[in-house]
């Protein structure tokens, strides 16, 4: 098991908010699945999300908003 912190446990509260569904599942679109994992190899700007192989670094729950809208244009 790895331990979260309260912001990492928000933003990805978040993000199953605006998508819609939870870790191992795929929005009905599938346009997003949502995994949780311990490590991609970005350690020095965790916590990290990768959309379409494009890295998102040093994430807050203020990001989340501005990423999906990059993606549901």
């Amino acid at each position: 098991l790895y331990s979260l912190t309260q912001e990492q446990l928000l933003t990805l509260d978040k993000f199953k908010e605006k998508l819609g569904i939870a870790p191992g599942e795929t929005t009905a679109d599938r346009k997003f699945t949502l995994d949780a994992t311990r490590c991609i190899g970005c350690c020095g700007l965790a916590p990290v999300l990768t959309v379409g192989g494009e890295v998102f670094g040093n994430l807050t729950v203020d990001d989340v908003d501005r990423i999906l809208a990059r993606y549901n244009d």
